[in-house]
């Protein structure tokens, strides 16, 4: 019954957010900071002040990054992925200003998430498919209703801070070693694959529940025995349910933290392989990797094998995960190969791939 009533809940979270962005008339706009290319703009801060609510905006790959951005108004901003060598898409940090609400941001490589704390009400603001680098951190002062992260890789720490409600954390690959949260309304925190090395630490400062699903834990540290951590600094509670921890390292071992107000249930499983399709602890990008906090997109496969005693969690539960953060619902096309030079009359041999995503 608490499985069913998580998903009837992620699942209206996730229709809500969608069905508020289609609600608005859009207008697409272009942007490329390549040198010889043709867009609608060059710079994606000017796109942004240029666009109009229910707005679209493409931000083409390049090498150089697009830079600190912030967000005043409900727009969709599509990246083409967020590591895909020739195909990333880069910006730094991103501020949510007032009148950010019904944003959605996807396949980007981005730096953090911040609010630009004026006190404004944010509503129905996600992030799919990106790469975030320094961390998130949402609530302080502004006012955050409805916010979803789902098919990400997080490399930093989360900080959900109390002016925050209704907060749907799923499908992701989280390799922070510290999430922290003080809000007090609805966090729904399921299907997420960890990979600190050294075992993360879960701090619930609210005075509420803290529930944690469906998850894999995973650590590799040179044979010490990992704790993953949970702690009640607020007075509420921690309850954790179906879940996995693993040590990569043999003579290692994952475990979780026990004290007052943690509920470990009878499901979780402890110590115990996930038995991914393929990670490598010999390779220093791998998530299995000791002494790293890394994920390969390349040769890192974070689907389960048959027999996996998770085999109905983890990352692709309920979602496409794309390791690379090519976006979900939106048509690729690559460039994989093409004549290097074309004689007088000949013709000119390309090679791409399209992808429906």
């Amino acid at each position: 019954m608490k499985n069913f009533i998580l998903k009837t809940k992620k699942s209206f979270i996730i229709c809500f957010l969608l069905s508020s962005v289609c609600a608005f008339a859009q207008t697409t706009h272009t942007v490329n900071n390549n040198a010889n290319t043709s867009a609608d703009f060059t710079d994606l801060q000017a796109a942004i002040d240029a666009a109009a609510n229910g707005d679209i905006i493409y931000v083409q790959q390049s090498a150089t990054s697009y830079g600190e951005i912030t967000i005043n108004k409900g727009l969709t901003i599509i990246g083409r992925s967020n590591g895909d060598a020739s195909y990333k898409s880069e910006v730094g940090r991103i501020y949510l200003d007032a009148g950010a609400s019904n944003t959605t941001v996807k396949g980007l490589k981005i730096s953090d998430i911040q609010e630009s704390a004026n006190t404004s009400i944010i509503t129905d603001v996600s992030f799919f498919d990106n790469d975030i680098t320094s961390g998130i951190y949402l609530g302080s002062t502004d006012t955050f209703n409805n916010v979803l992260f789902q098919g990400n890789i997080i490399r930093s720490s989360i900080t959900i801070y109390t002016n925050t409600s209704n907060v749907l954390i799923t499908n992701n690959i989280i390799l922070s070693s510290a999430l922290y949260f003080y809000m007090t309304d609805t966090l729904l925190f399921s299907n997420n694959v960890f990979g600190y090395y050294a075992g993360v630490g879960i701090y619930n400062y609210a005075s509420s529940l803290l529930n944690i699903s469906n998850s894999i834990f995973t650590s590799n540290y040179y044979g010490n025995n990992i704790t993953t951590t949970l702690s009640n600094q607020g007075g509420g509670t921690i309850q954790v349910d179906n879940c996995l921890t693993y040590d990569y390292y043999g003579s290692g071992s994952n475990n979780f933290s026990t004290g007052a107000g943690i509920t470990i249930n009878s499901n979780v499983q402890e110590n115990i392989d996930p038995l991914f399709t393929a990670v490598d602890v010999n390779s220093s990008n791998s998530i299995a990797n000791v002494g790293t906090n890394n994920f390969d997109p390349i040769n890192d496969d974070l689907t389960l094998q048959a027999g996996s005693p998770v085999i109905d969690d983890g990352l692709f539960e309920g979602y496409n995960f794309k390791n690379f953060g090519t976006p979900t619902g939106y048509p690729s096309i690559k460039v994989l190969a093409n004549s290097a030079t074309v004689p007088k009359n000949g013709n000119l041999s390309v090679t791409i791939e399209a992808k429906t995503n």
